[in-house]
């Protein structure tokens, strides 16, 4: 094999190397301080922007029309260790409105990407009957897109209050992890630049009955331009090629 033949391989190698590792990358951006974020200027109310890699994560104000900011922010560990140690969440009760709470996702990654996960832990007091469960719903509000299909070019929006997750919330502290694409039987994007609307709402016999949120993680699949995925294709073809006609072994 001489040198041109191993400068070839070693240039489709790297082809290779480099559309692999665009392939698709996992990114996360997560809330657990809910009253050190918060902007808002009353502890019964809710603001909070949170970016990271690439992510914008909004509660409460600047969200849906409404802004369901549930009944702002609370510190109190209630004795609680572990995922609780901080005091410091989202808490719901009070009134019907005051168990809702709106969240923006903002996709600013620049590429498309698939809405994969969210996660978080709710609260309440185990001597406590409510609230009883939650529902994760997609808000179809403003210019908000969600779109279930196999990519955002080829799918469609969901529906306003499409059911992306639901559970029943124990007394004690509930560990959720909703994944999204399993719960609606297909994929969910959010485009490059866009954003989607959500709503937990909690769903209780007593509107006053409280509860806490914290610990709230969304996972993203950033998947690269087409061009990456054709730089794949070529590097694939050029190895193959190159195999033939030297005989070379895997």
């Amino acid at each position: 094999m001489n040198i041109l033949t191993k400068r070839l391989i070693t240039f489709c190698i790297a082809l290779l190397v480099c559309a692999v590792e665009s392939f698709g990358d996992i990114v996360t951006v997560s809330v657990d301080d809910f009253a050190g974020l918060s902007t808002a200027a009353s502890s019964t109310d809710l603001a909070i922007t949170k970016s990271e890699n690439g992510l914008e994560l909004k509660f409460g104000t600047g969200t849906s029309s409404l802004g369901r900011d549930a009944y702002g922010t609370g510190t109190s560990t209630f004795g609680q260790t572990g995922a609780w140690f901080d005091g410091s969440y989202a808490k719901f009760g009070n009134s019907a409105n005051q168990q809702q709470l709106d969240i923006r996702i903002t996709n600013n990654t620049g590429n498309d990407a698939k809405l994969t996960n969210i996660a978080f832990d709710i609260r309440k007091p185990s001597a406590n009957a409510n609230p009883t469960d939650f529902q994760l719903l997609y808000l179809a509000t403003g210019n908000s897109a969600l779109i279930k299909g196999p990519s955002v070019a080829g799918g469609t929006e969901m529906v306003n209050l499409a059911g992306l997750g639901a559970g029943t919330i124990s007394g004690g502290i509930n560990n959720y992890s909703e994944a999204v694409g399993g719960n609606i039987g297909g994929t969910a994007w959010i485009a490059d630049g866009g954003y989607a609307n959500f709503r937990l709402k909690i769903n209780t016999g007593n509107a006053s009955a409280g509860s806490q949120l914290d610990n709230f993680v969304v996972s993203m699949d950033v998947i690269p331009e087409p061009a990456t995925m054709g730089l794949l294709g070529i590097a694939g073809s050029g190895l193959l090629v190159l195999r033939k006609r030297f005989g070379l072994n895997s």
